[in-house]
């Protein structure tokens, strides 16, 4: 087999978009350890590293080896390079036996081989295939991304080297450029803590599937992106280095006027050089702010499609209600979500995120105050949603999550804690699943110190995103006795009308003896409707908690209403 080095743009593009098809494959079992070494092995043959693997690199870059590694006592590169060329190999017979390019990795190297299909051959300019075939490393530039960091993320890579969509009149998603960081220090020779932080936070903004995420480089500006459209949104940072203090400042430019929508600034301290982890909390807090479906693009885009209420945005703006929702927990945004969605599904087929935010909206406990849907039918219809949409694209973080909450609702725990995990694996960085799973695992399936530690996880990279994880640590406390007061949960009960937050709320103040507090609680509740301990319980129901967690609430909420009556 003749090795094809692809420094041509074309072929480049082949091999990588490749690359995101076998993994959006599955790459028929192929563990996420050997995902992330045929991600490192692409890279860094197609940037002109590929003679300079060896296998302490592979060791101590990919699977995290000490630098006193030897490979003759340590055979993991060995191991698991056997195991991907056995993977590739079951993949091109398979799911990729109509592949444009073959990647391969032959025995006794670990250099990968790119054999480009007939047909992809003949529609490449003969000067880069000439070119290829004489072997040239040149490094090259995909939109400015260096690609290396898509090791720290397998299930990022179609997201980072697909080119931009075009900006049709159709529903899409809202596109978001990161331009290169500025960089400034008090000092010659750091300009390097900076290098990377570009494609760090392309990375982190790609967990993000509402959105699509762009990098530009020095070359490729905001405005001369293929086909001359532009992005909605472009994140420009700047950065600066005075003695061991670094600031940021960072603008959020509307793509089309350039105007300043939003900005924010961000100091941190490079504490003992550990430039890595600076890098590492910058992004993470960059990220959180800029590209959670509850931070300042989701609000910036709900308003634009809630000025526009084009039809052909429908399925967005679908979207975007929901996400505002999830951030208030209140009926009166609930209704709005659920509206778009009923309209959406009498208008004929849904993509595959539109069935999973009905699936979601469906088993939500206010579907039941404001749809006629009995529980048992709500949840049949989620599932037969979720499934709908997993068959679609069971790669999209909503379907993962529509599929396992539907699980999890449908009792089938088992199948739960797998998709759940399964979907931690594959968006490691993403908040909103971290906080999710966690909070499904303390409330549904009993899985509490994961549950937690996922919490926990979650918020270190996102402080306060909703109420959920709120809930579930408040909960997990009570069931180990603890009664302290939740400022989290007190100030989220005093903004929603929520009845499973109010409810909580309710309980632990019960537990802790403060009667005002129940009072008040109480008296919302009833504004509600719920002014008894039965139509509360038939609330709790509602939920897909376990039976242990509705009864600890139960519980706590009878003492609310008998204690009460003696104080």
């Amino acid at each position: 087999m003749s090795r094809i080095v692809p420094n041509g743009q074309a072929l480049k593009l082949a091999v990588l978009e490749e690359l995101h098809r076998a993994f959006d494959s599955g790459l028929d079992g192929a563990s996420e350890r050997q995902r992330a070494l045929l991600s490192y092995l692409v890279t860094e043959e197609l940037e002109g590293r590929g003679e300079r693997v060896k296998a302490y690199s592979i060791a101590t870059e990919v699977f995290s080896r000490p630098n006193d590694f030897d490979p003759q006592q340590d055979s993991i590169v060995r191991v698991e390079a056997g195991r991907l060329r056995q993977a590739l190999e079951r993949y091109y017979l398979t799911e990729g036996k109509n592949a444009s390019i073959v990647i391969s990795i032959p025995k006794g190297q670990y250099r990968p081989v790119f054999t480009p299909a007939p047909a992809l051959e003949a529609a490449i300019p003969a000067a880069e295939v000439a070119a290829a075939k004489r072997g040239s490393g040149r490094a090259f530039l995909l939109i400015g991304l260096t690609l290396a960091v898509a090791i720290a993320g397998a299930a990022a890579w179609r997201f980072l080297v697909m080119a931009p969509p075009p900006l049709a009149a159709g529903a899409r998603s809202p596109i978001v450029a990161v331009a290169p960081f500025e960089w400034h220090a008090d000092k010659e020779g750091q300009e390097f803590i900076a290098g990377g932080l570009q494609a760090d936070l392309a990375d982190v903004l790609s967990d993000y599937q509402w959105m699509t995420v762009i990098p530009l480089n020095d070359e490729t500006s905001a405005g001369a992106m293929d086909g001359g459209a532009k992005p909605d949104f472009t994140v420009r940072a700047s950065l600066r280095l005075i003695s061991d203090q670094v600031k940021a400042t960072v603008l959020l430019l509307d793509g089309r006027t350039n105007a300043v929508r939003w900005t924010n600034r961000y100091e941190m301290r490079l504490s003992a050089g550990d430039v890595m982890a600076m890098q590492r909390d910058l992004v993470a807090k960059i990220g959180r702010d800029v590209g959670n479906p509850f931070g300042i693009v989701a609000d910036i885009a709900r308003v634009q499609a809630d000025a526009i209420q084009a039809s052909s945005d429908e399925a967005l703006s679908c979207q975007l209600r929901a996400f505002h929702y999830w951030k208030t927990f209140k009926s009166q945004d609930y209704a709005p979500a659920w509206r778009c969605f009923a309209a959406a599904e009498a208008r004929g087929p849904l993509d595959a995120e539109t069935l999973s935010i009905g699936a979601l909206l469906t088993l939500d406990p206010h579907n039941f105050r404001l749809s006629d849907f009995s529980l048992p039918e709500a949840r049949a219809r989620a599932s037969d949603m979720a499934a709908r949409a997993a068959s679609m694209n069971d790669t999209d973080f909503l379907a993962r999550v529509a599929q396992y909450a539907s699980s999890l609702c449908a009792g089938d725990v088992e199948a739960f804690r797998a998709q759940a995990r399964e979907t931690i694996e594959r968006f490691p960085n993403n908040p909103l699943a971290l906080a999710d799973v966690g909070a499904r695992f303390v409330l549904g399936s009993g899985d509490y110190a994961e549950g937690v530690a996922l919490i926990e996880k979650a918020r270190a990279i996102a402080a306060d995103l909703t109420p959920t994880d709120t809930i579930a640590v408040t909960i997990d406390a009570m069931r180990r006795g603890e009664y302290d007061d939740r400022p989290r949960l007190r100030r989220a009960a005093s903004r929603t009308d929520s009845t499973i937050i109010l409810t909580v709320e309710l309980a632990l103040a019960a537990a802790r003896g403060d009667y005002e507090r129940v009072s008040g609680i109480r008296a919302r509740l009833s504004d509600l409707g719920l002014a008894d301990q039965r139509r509360i319980g038939e609330a709790l129901d509602a939920t897909c908690w376990s039976q242990n967690i509705r009864d600890l609430v139960k519980s706590k909420v009878t003492l609310a209403f008998t204690e009460a009556r003696a104080h």
